[in-house]
């Protein structure tokens, strides 16, 4: 019974230490949203997002997960594809370049105080990333009727 009030308590810990992250940033996307500085960002990182060919306010999203990583961006980029109704292949891009290059900061922190060389590894990373996420924004077609077509789908 301990062992199961023990995960209990570690599990409420870790949702709170998510929340305190989350709920700032989730505030601060909605005031972004409201002065209209959302807009204003996708707009400065336009050429990113055509660069994969992503929508015009899935950079955003991007950003976040770059930043922030997959576990406290997760919340952060699902509440900016349901505020700007970001389509499914943008999503799926974004998903392919942040599975290798999410967290940069958080990463550099941890993988520096392991002592390893951090110009290498995030080169590395952030070129594995676009790699991939361009080759799939390519080999990705976008249809109207259904959201995304199947890798090497019918033209």
């Amino acid at each position: 019974m301990n062992g199961i009030l023990e995960i209990l308590i570690d599990l409420m810990s870790f949702l709170w230490s998510i929340a305190r992250l989350l709920v700032p940033i989730m505030v601060l996307i909605e005031i972004f949203k409201d002065t209209k500085l959302i807009d204003k960002i996708s707009d400065y990182f336009s050429p990113v997002s055509k660069f994969f060919t992503l929508s015009k306010t899935s950079g955003i999203s991007l950003l976040l997960g770059l930043f922030f990583g997959l576990t406290i961006g997760a919340g952060a980029i699902l509440q900016s594809v349901k505020d700007y109704k970001v389509d499914k292949r943008s999503i799926f891009l974004i998903i392919m370049f942040l599975s290798p290059c999410h967290a940069i900061l958080e990463d550099a922190i941890i993988m520096g105080a392991a002592g390893a060389n951090l110009i290498p590894l995030l080169i590395a990373r952030f070129l594995v990333a676009t790699f991939v996420t361009f080759a799939f924004s390519r080999l990705v077609k976008e249809k109207p009727e259904d959201g995304i077509e199947a890798i090497g789908g019918r033209d």
